[in-house]
């Protein structure tokens, strides 16, 4: 299959508006369900599965992680493929999340909502680094500061 970064903003875009039509905005709030809606249609997406459109995707995204944080999110014994498929999945999950803020500013644009996207542009150090891995993946503070060390 031909991959294109063209498809993969379409797709980044379809993901985002079903996330909205499935979990609507609650009282200017984000829900825990629309972010694990979010986090499953990018896990099972071809361009994070398929090896061969991670290269793709990272071109088009504007949210490629930094190489450490990829790195303190894999595990030990991870190779440069399964780091890089990573990388693909953090990018994809920051662009949908970027996406529904766009379309909720879009749509509503007099109304507040808090947004939920934390750029991957900026890169994650030290304490906000740790904060992160307790938060996304329920390290505990030691296995969090052990994992942002490498």
């Amino acid at each position: 299959m031909a991959w294109s970064e063209m498809d993969y903003i379409k797709t980044v875009r379809g993901i985002a508006r079903e996330a909205i039509e499935e979990y609507p905005l609650t009282n200017g709030e984000h829900s825990d369900e629309r972010q694990q809606y979010v986090t499953e249609s990018v896990d099972g997406n071809e361009y994070v599965i398929y090896y061969s459109a991670n290269e793709t995707a990272l071109r088009a995204s504007q949210n490629e992680p930094d190489g450490s944080e990829v790195r303190a999110m894999s595990a030990d014994d991870a190779d440069w493929r399964t780091m890089r498929t990573l990388a693909t999945y953090l990018a994809m999950e920051a662009d949908v999340m970027e996406e529904i803020d766009r379309l909720y500013k879009e749509h509503e644009p007099d109304k507040e909502h808090e947004p939920v996207t934390k750029s991957r542009n900026k890169k994650l150090e030290g304490e906000t680094l740790i904060q992160y891995l307790m938060e996304r993946f329920n390290y505990t503070e030691v296995e969090a500061t052990q994992k942002a060390q490498r």
